[in-house]
């Protein structure tokens, strides 16, 4: 096989449905960027649903090549942070590697990388494309891999003031575009029906999707077991539906509440814009998932964010019209206060906040076009 023109990057084929909208679109993003070029995913799952979603051409590079390419690019999400704990011997480590700043760190690496003929995959251009910049605990192996990484970007789309800020810390300085997630470039994922559609009108019982996830992640059951109660009292409110974005990471979830009607992503199976149609059927989403909102949105519905981390406090910033927020611990009279508000927001309000990022993600799109054909 040839060497293709662009290879996309991101957490991709591994069934969640965040990632495999910003890997959809992306994919749409580089068909612009670069009309007729061969493009690859680089993929380790052996999985093949991406090609059902992306369509025919894509092709696929395994970890762990070194090939040069003429632009890779890295689709969206939040991929450059670490919330593990880590031991003394990887804080030393850090430390140490640290101590003469990140751009010796990054110089010496690339020296080492050179003389031992381990150069990291590379192209003439490398973008990022709404990327969020998370924190990394102390002694991160994680961050010593991403300091040579941020600081090889031409320009970098970042998703939220967040980002922004967490990579200012990290003392590399790409040159940096403000954004919004890629995802809020509906067009290219979502049916153009249910785009900021218009609900049903509510019934005395509202239909609330709840998104929830494992957290921390691999607890399993126990965020699920500590919120059943609050559903409980939920349920004598309104209709439930359990909604899996990644039935993997979601197992002690679903687990938990198994005895909830549920619709779970699976793309081997299910078209997206069939589990589109499941999301825009809710009246609202009470979710702990950043593309529960993000796509909530996208298609008029609004939120109610569980802040189980600092990215949900981003989204509820991109989205403060169109969601409501709630901060641990979840007392049962607080979230249904905050479902309340959350139902009582028009539709006018959640696609004002839908547009804008939208606006924001075009620009920024447009700014890195820009960059790449000058």
């Amino acid at each position: 096989m040839s060497t293709p023109d662009v290879v996309l990057l991101g957490y991709f084929g591994r069934g969640n449905f965040g990632d495999d909208i910003l890997m959809v679109v992306a994919h749409a993003l580089a068909q612009q960027m670069l009309p007729g070029a061969q493009i690859a995913l680089r993929i380790g799952s052996s999985t093949n649903y991406p090609e059902k979603l992306l369509g025919p051409g894509i092709s696929r590079i395994p970890f762990g090549t070194r090939d040069r390419h003429r632009l890779v690019l890295h689709g969206g999400g939040g991929t450059f942070f670490d919330f593990a704990t880590h031991g003394r011997l990887h804080r030393f480590a850090n430390a140490l590697m640290l101590s003469a700043g990140t751009r010796t760190l990054v110089q010496i690496e690339g020296a080492i990388r050179q003389i031992v003929g381990r150069q990291r995959l590379s192209a003439r251009t490398r973008l990022g494309l709404g990327l969020g910049i998370g924190t990394f605990t102390p002694g991160s192996p994680k961050l010593r891999d991403a300091l040579p990484v941020l600081a090889d970007f031409d320009a970098l789309w970042l998703r939220d003031a967040d980002s922004v800020a967490n990579l200012a810390r990290l003392g590399v300085s790409p040159p940096v575009v403000r954004g919004s997630d890629l995802a809020f470039l509906w067009e290219h994922w979502c049916p153009p029906e249910l785009a900021l559609a218009r609900s049903r009108q509510k019934t005395a019982r509202p239909r609330v999707g709840v998104i929830l996830r494992d957290w921390p992640v691999g607890s399993g059951i126990s965020f699920a077991q500590d919120f059943a109660p609050v559903l409980e009292r939920l349920s004598k409110h309104y209709e439930l539906t359990l909604i899996s974005l990644d039935p993997e990471t979601d197992s002690g979830t679903l687990t938990a509440l198994l005895h909830l009607p549920h619709v779970v992503w699976r793309p081997e199976q299910t078209s997206i814009g069939e589990f589109v149609k499941e999301i825009a059927e809710q009246d609202v989403l009470l979710t702990s998932r950043a593309h529960g909102a993000i796509c909530g949105a996208c298609v008029g519905r609004s939120s109610v964010i569980l802040g189980i981390e600092p990215k949900l406090k981003a989204v509820h910033a991109m989205l403060p019209e169109a969601t409501r927020i709630v901060m641990p611990p979840y007392r049962k009279d607080a979230v249904i206060c905050k479902i309340e508000e959350a139902l009582a927001i028009s539709l006018d309000s959640v696609a004002a906040d839908a547009q804008r990022n939208r606006s924001e993600s075009q620009s920024a799109m447009n700014s890195l076009l820009e960059r790449l054909n000058p």
